[in-house]
């Protein structure tokens, strides 16, 4: 099955209900990506162990009408961000930016796996949720449930019955950096969606992506994050925000805005990744796309060249796998391939970020490691990821520790496409779900994942994959 397909499926299935597609149906049932919204109530269970993830994750709507002012989570259904039951828009921008990058790059990729559509639906869900979370011009909400009370349940979203706080941003407390990223991610779907023939819908997601923007701009400061989804800068989101909006309405403000944040916030520095975190190289593209500037041109090779194994060998792990940090090891090597590869539609380096980013897909799905990092794929996949609905069983029965979190045996639906954390700087992964270090699966996990497959894949559809992406050269 092609791995676009599969790579998106995850997308929707690690932020969908416990309703999921096992591998052996997965042909028939692929017209049900999102699964359906059930109500069930059955009883919390409590899990002790499970106090340990400090950035958050979320799968799946949650049906409870407990929140507060304004704001109705029940009838704003949306896609959370992992596998917890937290909805974090600061990631959920940065992945439905990226999806959407990807989408506007490397359209071919998706119209030959046959999701390209699907892909824009997506984004559509993703961008009226933002949307609505924006519920006056100085007000923004940008995350529903407390983040520490909900790490100390292991549940279906179906079951949640404690009270879901939602969190908001406005004219006396400052969240610049995650109204900015949520600006980004309208004003990518906009081009996206104008590049798709659908100029009333890029209409509605530009003007918001505008409004958000302006809220951002007014009262600077960086939002508070509770603990989860850290961030300490704002230059970087202000800096994706006005060069998407450039890109989205064409006015010289915004490309005059993100020039002078690029000198204001010393962005030339190289970033430590481009993710969540820091979205600033793949600006720095953008910008020498939309100028011609050679100092962003330079920056960026600056970034990218850095990472490369003849320039950094200790930056890899004896396997191959270019080793950023050990949470998420897989996703930092994604995210550098992804922007690789963008970088080489635009005439850097062509071949050999492109084998870069070959190397790395083929670690992940079992080169040199003898075991596939994505969930339901190649050879010896993981199959208990760190994902409470898919952990628990089919919705009649409860779900409880025995048959869950402890349960020694695979994760009762498999979550096809995902890719999990990865491994250690040693090549070593266990497959346990109690370990979300290496076991984790998120959305912007598999948004950079996606978005590198979609670049390779238009790559072999333009007769330019390298001869490393042997691996995936008939998956392509």
């Amino acid at each position: 099955m092609n791995l676009i397909f599969l790579a998106l499926l995850a997308l929707m299935a690690v932020s969908a209900n416990s309703v999921s597609i096992d591998s052996a149906d997965e042909d028939e049932e692929a017209a049900d990506i999102g699964g359906e919204l059930y109500e069930s109530r059955a009883p919390i269970e409590w899990v002790d162990e499970d106090r340990h993830d400090d950035d958050g994750e979320g799968d799946g709507y949650s049906p409870v009408k407990r929140d507060q002012g304004d704001f109705d989570e029940y009838t704003i259904q949306t896609r959370p961000e992992t596998g917890d039951n937290v909805k974090f828009n600061f990631p959920m921008a940065f992945s439905s930016s990226v999806l959407a990058w990807s989408l506007i790059e490397f359209p071919y990729a998706y119209q030959d796996a046959g999701v390209y559509n699907d892909m824009l639906s997506t984004l559509e869900g993703v961008c009226e949720y933002f949307t609505k979370c924006h519920t006056g011009p100085n007000e923004y909400y940008y995350q529903v449930a407390d983040a520490d009370l909900d790490h100390r349940f292991w549940q279906r979203p179906e079951d949640i019955v404690y009270h879901r706080e939602p969190f908001r941003v406005n004219d006396t407390v400052p969240g610049s950096d995650v109204a900015s990223l949520a600006a980004a991610a309208l004003a990518t779907c906009s081009v996206a969606y104008k590049d798709a023939g659908k100029g009333n819908q890029a209409r509605i997601f530009r003007e918001e992506a505008m409004d958000l923007y302006r809220f951002a701009t007014t009262n600077i400061g960086t939002y508070p994050s509770n603990g989860h989804y850290i961030n300490n800068q704002i230059g970087d989101e202000l800096l994706w925000a006005a060069t998407w909006l450039h890109l989205a309405t064409g006015e010289e403000e915004y490309l005059q805005d993100a020039e002078g944040y690029f000198e204001q916030y010393k962005l030339k520095d190289r970033a430590y990744s481009f993710g969540w975190e820091d979205t600033r190289e793949g600006s720095k593209l953008l910008l020498y796309k939309i100028t011609g500037k050679m100092t962003y041109k330079d920056s960026f090779m600056q970034y990218m060249d850095t990472l490369l194994p003849m320039n950094s060998p200790d930056m890899y792990t004896n396997g191959g796998l270019y080793f950023r940090n050990e949470r998420g090891s897989l996703p930092y090597a994604a995210g550098a391939s992804f922007v690789g590869l963008v970088a080489a539609k635009y005439g850097l380096r062509p071949n050999i970020y492109r084998e870069f980013a070959c190397n790395q897909t083929n670690y992940m799905l079992g080169d040199n490691t003898r075991r596939s990092y994505v969930v339901g794929y190649g050879v010896n996949p993981p199959c208990r990821p760190h994902h409470r609905a898919s952990s628990c069983p089919e919705l009649h029965i409860p779900c409880t520790n025995t048959n869950s979190w402890e349960n020694p045996d695979c994760n009762h639906h498999v979550l096809i496409g995902a890719l999990v954390g990865g491994p250690n700087k040693n090549d070593e992964w266990v497959d346990d779900r109690k370990d979300y270090i290496h076991n984790r699966v998120a959305c912007d996990y598999n948004a950079v994942f996606l978005g590198t497959i979609s670049g390779l894949a238009q790559a072999n559809i333009d007769g330019q994959l390298p001869p490393a992406c042997y691996v995936l050269s008939h998956e392509l």
